[in-house]
């Protein structure tokens, strides 16, 4: 259970509490392209490094151990960057652009000079430099559209993503298959390295620059709230608390984060596979040729390898538009497991087939995993995680997807040479059935717990309620508002929603006030009675009655605090008890559910009290 302690005061001119404002179509586009540039520079390290590896002098057996950089860096840097994101806040630079804005520059710098490496360690600085420019951006900016949107845009956002990622590399791998068709480009430098791949790299560095930069440029961070301010300034700050910030943040994590990362053992050590040996693969059953052999079979199988991956990635931006809602309709787990059992199918029939054009039909069922895998997972951690440690946990999901590709860089070198006779065909089939092992491990995930559910795209089922984002309920500590506490921990379980308790109060009074009738509310003076009676109403609300809980200290009216609490957003719902807020005897409603009820923009439950008594009720346990 996650629950945050809060003290607000109520603005003198009623105010209501600020909440992320709604972002137009074409301002949610201009956030979203940087995604293009960046992935183009992600395309490049899957479809371009490994070939240039090999025309420099690797040899196929070596690939695995060459990548080691991206696993590394994705493991330490992303987890690092997002928290240490989390806790950053400039006037003019905002939370997560400088982040964003610096990898973006040192993948440019990267993408101009690595094709003119001859040497082989060298070449291998460069691949390390790049993952680690691509890491600092990546993640940063994932956090970047959680941070911005309000929950009723975010499975656009991330769809939008999806979609830039998708076209960026589609751009990446296509210019691998147009540019080396290209006859004046067909020569060879005097470092082995085709100077069409120069291009591609040349067109790289401008794209990361132009998208990445105008995105920055053109979409402002929100301005966090001052307690939110205080609360990053308090923290502390160095490498060393952002390592235990990680490490605490993996101790609570979401079951359902545990679960998925099972599912991301076989899913990456996979995905990492086909990367490797796709052109090896489609040299030996395609076009006859080898890395050892060279020549224009061996380039023609690099280029259309490219092609191969221009292919997957175009089925993922169309595919995307359509997954969050399946997603939506019949669980996550469900679409993604689909997926990926379309993709193990799809790989072990590439590993079979002969003919160049139809090696291009698997990319369909590889292109809907794909949608699926850079999309759906983020989108349900985003909506399980507490917004303001996005940043770590987007990190530490992608530490589920290094580590998969670290073990295989230190394990599938051996495996390929003694175990799959060498082949990339073999490597290939070997990528699918760990896909289809994938498959019926994200099967396993599902039923997950109520409180492992994700409030915007279900993991296996939709929730018992889906119209309510919050649940607001006041309480003074009297047993009836005891009760109304009790009520609205069950709808906010229910709807998986948050829950907020708010308790009011006034300055110490002067005098002691007159006695009130029975069930009348009770004001409660000072903050420290206060305290008393908000801690009072929280205990027994376990993480399996309320997954989420703000507790607030509101000076001033109560019924004022509830509408605050709620804001203008009519996706909440207010609980008040009928009496004990401010009833007399022979009312129906009291001062506070009345004035509630008269002003609230959103639904409001008001419960049964008036037939408890006081000194005997007891809520439900």
């Amino acid at each position: 259970m996650a629950t945050t302690t809060t003290a607000t005061t109520v603005a003198p001119d009623g105010g209501q509490i600020e909440r992320k404002p709604l972002m137009t179509g074409p301002a949610l586009l201009m956030m979203n392209l940087g995604f293009f540039g960046v992935q183009f520079s992600f395309g490049l390290t899957q479809s371009a490094v490994n070939p240039l590896f090999l025309l420099i002098g690797a040899s196929p057996e070596q690939l695995p151990i060459l990548n080691l950089a991206g696993p590394v860096t994705g493991l330490i840097i992303q987890p690092l960057i997002g928290a240490i994101s989390d806790r950053t806040w400039h006037p003019r630079w905002g939370r997560r652009r400088p982040f964003i804005t610096a990898g973006a520059l040192l993948c440019a710098v990267i993408l101009f000079l690595f094709p003119f490496v001859g040497i082989l360690w060298l070449a291998v600085i460069c691949f390390w430099l790049l993952d680690a420019g691509n890491n600092t951006s990546m993640e940063p900016y994932r956090a970047f559209i959680s941070d911005r949107l309000p929950k009723s845009q975010l499975a656009r956002g991330f769809l939008t993503q999806s979609m830039f990622t998708g076209a960026g590399a589609v751009l990446a791998n296509l210019s691998l298959f147009v540019l080396e068709k290209v006859e004046p480009l067909q020569e060879t430098a005097g470092n082995g390295v085709p100077y069409w791949m120069y291009v591609c790299f040349m067109i790289g560095t401008f794209c990361i620059l132009l998208t990445v930069l105008t995105a920055m440029a053109r979409t402002k961070e929100l301005v966090p709230s001052d307690e939110d301010l205080a609360e990053m300034r308090a923290a502390p700050k160095g490498l060393h608390h952002a390592v235990r910030e990680i490490a605490d943040a993996v101790r609570v994590m979401p079951v359902a984060m545990h679960k998925i990362g099972v599912v991301f053992l076989f899913q990456w050590y996979a995905m990492f596979i086909y990367w490797q040996f796709v052109a090896v693969s489609l040299g030996e059953t395609v076009f006859g040729a080898t890395p050892q052999d060279g020549g224009a079979a061996w380039e023609e199988a690099i280029g259309w390898s490219g092609l191969q991956n221009a292919a997957y990635n175009f089925v993922t931006m169309v595919s995307a538009l359509f997954l969050v809602g399946f997603a939506r309709r019949i669980g996550a787990k469900r679409v993604h497991a689909v997926a990926l059992g379309l993709a193990a199918v799809s790989l072990v029939w590439l590993s079979n087939i002969t003919n160049q054009y139809v090696a291009l039909v698997p990319m369909i069922g590889l292109g809907i995993f794909w949608a699926s895998a850079v999309g759906v997972p983020y989108l349900m951690v985003a909506s399980m995680v507490p917004a303001k440690r996005t940043g770590v946990y987007m990190g530490i999901l992608n530490m589920m997807i290094v580590v998969p590709m670290l073990i295989q860089t230190l394990t599938f070198g051996w495996i390929f040479e003694h175990l799959l006779d060498g082949k990339g065909s073999n490597a290939i089939m070997l990528a699918g059935v760990l896909l289809g092992i994938g498959a019926i491990a994200m099967l396993w995930v599902n039923p997950p717990d109520e409180a492992d559910e994700s409030p915007i795209v279900p993991l296996g089922s939709k929730r018992s309620i889906t119209v309510y984002d919050r649940v607001v309920v006041g309480s003074d500590g009297t047993p009836t508002s005891l009760y109304a506490v009790d009520r609205a921990a069950e709808v906010a379980q229910a709807a998986q929603a948050r829950l907020v308790v708010v308790t009011a109060y006034r300055t110490a009074a002067a005098t002691e006030p007159a006695a009130l009738a029975e069930g009348a509310h009770r004001d409660v003076y000072g903050i420290d009675a206060a305290r008393d009676a908000l801690e009072k109403s929280v205990t027994g609300l376990t993480r399996e009655r309320a997954r989420y809980i703000d507790q607030r200290l509101v000076e001033g009216d109560p019924a004022q605090a509830l509408l605050d609490a709620v804001g203008a957003d009519p996706a909440n719902l207010i609980v008040v008890g009928n009496r004990g807020l401010g009833a007399s005897q022979g009312q129906l409603l009291g001062s506070v559910p009345a004035a509630v009820v008269k002003n609230a923009v959103c639904d409001v439950l008001v419960v049964q009290t008036s037939a408890l008594d006081e000194e005997r009720v007891v809520p439900p346990s």
